[in-house]
This record gives C-alpha cells, sequence and structure tokens, in this order.
C-alpha cells in the first residue's frame, strides 16, 4: 500500500470516530450584526436611543456533546443603574436548542427566567384519524423563545406589583430616570435571535 493510499485509508477510518454533526457559533457575523467587536471583545450598539454592549459569547463544549453557550448584555444608561442579562443556551451535538435562560441584575435585584426545555413532539396521530395541522412556524424552539420572554415578563410583573402597591415606579426606583423607556426585553429578543441564527 502507498504512503498516499494508507494516509487516506487511515483518516476515513478516524473520520467514524468523529461527530456526525458538530455545532458551532459564527462569532465574527453574530459581531458584524452588532455594529463590530471592539478590542475589549464587546460590541456596542442602540436599540430605541438606548445603549447597549454585548460580549463576545463563552462556548464551552457539553461532555455529552453539543455546546453551552453563554452572552452578555450591558444597558448602559447615561443616568441611573447599569443593567447586567446573561443570556444561556444550550444545544446538542446535532445543532438542536435543549434550554435556554435569561437572568437579570441590577444593583440587589436578580430576575432569572429560569431553565426553559424544549418542548416534547406532538404524538404521532393515531391510525384512522386525521393529523392535527400545527401552525408552520411555531416549532419547538419559536415554542421555546415565546415561553421564555413570557417568563421574563412574569418576572418584571412581580417588580410592577409591588411597585404598584407602593404606589412609587419601579423602573425609576430600581434602576434610575429614563428606563420607562428602554425595552430590554426587546434587547435581550434582539440578541437571542441573532444567537440563534448564528448558531449551527
Amino acid at each position: 500500500m502507498t504512503t498516499k493510499k494508507f494516509l487516506i485509508t487511515a483518516l476515513t477510518g478516524l473520520s467514524f470516530l468523529l461527530p456526525a454533526a458538530a455545532v458551532t457559533v459564527d462569532v465574527d457575523s453574530l459581531g458584524n450584526a452588532l455594529n463590530g467587536w471592539r478590542k475589549n471583545r464587546t460590541a456596542s450598539y442602540s436599540i430605541n436611543s438606548h445603549p447597549y454592549l454585548t460580549y463576545k459569547p463563552t462556548v464551552t463544549p457539553n461532555p455529552a456533546g453539543g455546546i453551552f453557550v453563554s452572552t452578555r448584555v450591558e444597558h448602559n444608561p447615561r443616568f441611573g443603574k447599569k443593567m447586567t442579562s446573561y443570556i444561556d443556551l444550550n444545544y446538542s451535538a446535532e445543532g438542536t436548542l435543549l434550554t435556554a435562560q435569561i437572568k437579570v441584575m441590577a444593583g440587589d435585584l436578580r430576575l432569572n427566567t429560569g431553565a426553559i426545555a424544549r418542548p416534547a413532539l406532538a404524538p404521532a396521530p393515531v391510525e384512522g384519524q386525521p393529523a392535527v395541522d400545527a401552525e408552520p412556524w411555531l416549532n419547538p424552539t419559536t415554542q421555546m423563545v415565546n415561553e421564555l420572554f413570557a417568563a421574563l415578563d412574569t418576572e418584571f410583573a412581580k417588580l410592577s406589583k409591588r411597585d404598584q402597591d407602593e404606589k412609587k415606579d419601579v423602573f425609576n426606583r430600581i434602576f434610575g430616570k429614563g428606563y420607562q423607556t428602554a425595552d430590554l426585553s426587546s434587547a435581550l429578543r434582539h440578541n437571542l435571535n441573532l444567537l440563534l441564527g448564528y448558531t449551527g
């Protein structure tokens, strides 16, 4: 056997040892979509005239395959407290989003959606019964994202209820002036949509 044939045979054998699909994050494209990465590994941009910073995602392999992706998003107003949020995504080796979570911190405030798990697939239709037509856009990942932000809205609603009881503006009281015009949920969803789009 020639050396060339031996190398081809060896590489072919090794290919069976490698995972069939490896999920990755296109960090460069993500940065370009967020106004470009700076030397300090952050991207600076504005949403509805509010300044935000997104940090380059940290990507680590899961022991059973797949990756864990975490990125940090900061709202840095000219006045008031800085709000730091984390988006955590857990993927299978095939690129399937398994869990998603958002955590928000501002001063002593802590909000946490908890880990939102991928919904189970709908059971196969029973023989003889018509299949239920599901909304084509409502795939498991879309359902997870909707549940994630519903959970975030619930966390903010808890603050709003407490604020109504105390008859003060919760965002002004906790975060400082100007927060009532900041839509943190939209900024986080913007980042999440980009992360999902550039991971696969």
